[in-house]
């Protein structure tokens, strides 16, 4: 099986630094961001893609249409794929980061009504144990840097200051091949 996962395109509030982690705020793609779509769908034409889960957020949902008018592939909308709830809703990320940068466990360190990064981490393995027992050629994840991030740290056993450090641009595909991905 082999196991895809897609950063969404370039967003609205990434052009003005904002944190957004709320579904009902709808935060959407620019036109740069459906560009980044649309280039990713080119990547991703040839591959075998069945089924689809995509975070709750606008811009991961944007970006998963884009790439999945090429499929037809079932799309199923999953909490666990959404952006880390920061718990700075609409406010700079660079806030956020120092804050979270100045605690002293920054990775168990949450705001109020905020979850952790290693909650974040959680619910990602939680997903990741259970998409990893179907059996389906080509599985397209679309979701969040920090999600992604995760993704990639549990794949390759990396404790989570290494899974912070690892960069995921926007239309990015991380793949895994194997059995179970």
């Amino acid at each position: 099986m082999k196991l895809l996962f897609l950063r969404h395109g370039e967003s609205e509030y990434n052009l003005k630094g904002l944190c957004n982690a709320d579904p009902a705020v709808p935060v959407g793609l620019t036109s740069t961001g459906r560009r980044q779509a649309e280039a990713a769908a080119d990547r991703l034409h040839s591959l075998p893609i069945r089924r689809v889960y995509v975070s709750r957020l606008l811009r991961a949902r944007e970006t998963a249409q884009i790439v999945n008018a090429r499929h037809g592939a079932e799309i199923r909308v999953d909490a666990r794929l959404d952006d880390r709830n920061s718990g700075f809703e609409g406010l700079p990320v660079t806030r956020y980061l120092d804050t979270m940068g100045s605690a002293p466990d920054p990775f168990s360190w949450k705001a109020p009504g905020g979850e952790s990064y290693m909650e974040m981490v959680a619910r990602v393995q939680a997903f990741l144990a259970e998409v990893r027992q179907l059996d389906l050629p080509a599985i397209l994840v679309v979701t969040h840097h920090e999600v992604l991030q995760a993704v990639a740290g549990c794949m390759g056993g990396l404790d989570p200051a290494h899974m912070w450090r690892i960069p995921v641009d926007h239309c990015q595909v991380l793949r895994f091949d194997g059995p179970g991905g």
